[in-house]
């Protein structure tokens, strides 16, 4: 018997698209006064996306018409045990007003660090940053300008999640040009990723740690706390299901198709990777000789989104 508390959790953005509802808890609440997003329990025998509607009519006066889930987190607070079941609202009906007297605001994605949130709504909060497309870099350059360069053309065609995966050793050199991409990063609303271990994030000025496939079995927990975006690489179910006990924010399953970075991977193919997209509830971004046209086919395919290392100049240059 699963002792968890579920909870159904719904981002509802204004009709511009450009901010999110969020509300904070009364006094008369447990752990009052603090920032989340709207929902509340999954009573017995109740599916979660009659709860979620339940709970927005019932606190906001909102009718849900459409929903899409987003992710669910395992969250463990020191008298409760929750699964947060999140969804996208796609469509509603009515006005969002505060039925049971608590505070509620339309707040942009970039602002929400400001406000104080539960522990386990920040790693929402960093799903939220995820965008359809993201870049990686590629493993060398011929200096590291020519990286500063390249991140800084990405970032201001308009890239939003940039990923450093270099073979380059971890001096106070590449520390120093991290952080100058960091700044650049921040310029245009951008997040800096760096492919490497959970200890990095005590050195490197980045927003998040991707590990790769081998590195996720060092971990048996979340390894760094959710003020950071977490990511790991999978090729396979077992990767899937550790990475997702991780509690990570994403993962990358590759290769869908045959790259000339790696020519002797066996592709998985598209039916393979749907198949894979099943076991994870979190976004799962294809990898592997994509062009940004295959967004759509990939969504259709179980992604959340795809990523792009050689396709990044066809794209952003």
């Amino acid at each position: 018997m699963n002792s968890r508390l579920h909870v159904v959790v719904g981002i509802l953005f204004n009709s511009n698209k450009d901010k999110i509802l969020i509300s904070k808890r009364t006094e008369k609440s447990e752990l009052s006064d603090f920032w989340e997003f709207p929902g509340g329990k999954v009573e017995s025998n109740e599916v979660p996306f009659s709860a979620l509607n339940r709970e927005f009519t019932e606190e906001l006066g909102v009718d849900i018409k459409k929903a899409v889930r987003l992710v669910e987190i395992n969250h463990d607070y020191v008298e409760t045990k929750v699964l947060l079941d999140v969804w996208i609202i796609n469509e509603y009906e009515g006005e969002p007003t505060a039925l049971e007297g608590q505070e509620i605001e339309w707040s942009r994605i970039d602002n929400l660090s400001n406000y104080r949130f539960l522990e386990a709504n920040k790693h929402i909060m960093q799903t939220l940053f995820l965008p359809e497309i993201y870049g990686i870099s590629n493993q060398s350059y011929s200096n590291l300008s020519k990286l500063y360069s390249d991140a800084k053309n990405y970032f201001s065609r308009g890239l939003k999640i940039f990923q450093l995966r270099l073979k380059l050793e971890k001096d106070n050199e590449l520390i120093k040009e991290v952080k100058k991409l960091s700044i650049e990063a921040k310029k245009h609303g951008a997040k800096l990723i760096l492919n490497g271990n959970a200890s990095d994030v005590e050195c490197f000025s980045v927003d998040g740690i991707h590990l790769k496939s081998r590195e996720i079995f060092n971990y048996t927990s979340r390894p760094i706390s959710s003020d950071y975006i977490l990511g790991a690489s999978c090729h396979d179910e077992s990767e899937i299901h550790h990475a997702i006990k991780l509690n990570v924010n994403y993962i990358f399953i590759s290769p869908v198709l045959n790259t000339n970075s790696h020519p002797k991977d066996r592709a998985l193919g598209w039916d393979k990777f749907k198949e894979l997209t099943v076991h994870a509830n979190i976004p799962v971004y294809a990898l592997g000789g994509l062009l940004h046209s295959d967004l759509k086919l990939a969504k259709e395919n179980g992604a959340y989104g795809i990523a792009m290392i050689t396709a990044l100049n066809d794209l952003y240059c």
